[in-house]
């Protein structure tokens, strides 16, 4: 069975941050539709955007370290 790479890894992590982005979204927006508090939702929203940015962040530099 081959082993994972980081990259694999990386490149994972960065899919399912966009899937629970998304997901998190849909519950902020339905959260006001009903006319729910939505703070703490859009808290965690934006907990997984930063999230995000340090995964891609980490994945890119270790595609600019192989590619150079």
């Amino acid at each position: 069975m081959p082993e994972t790479t980081t990259l694999e890894i990386l490149e994972r992590h960065v899919l399912l941050g966009e899937r629970h982005i998304e997901r998190q979204r849909e519950i902020v927006a339905d959260f006001r539709h009903r006319g729910y508090r939505t703070d703490l939702a859009e808290e965690l929203l934006d907990l997984f955007e930063q999230m995000q940015i340090l995964h891609v962040a980490h994945r890119d530099r270790l595609l600019n370290s192989t590619q150079g």
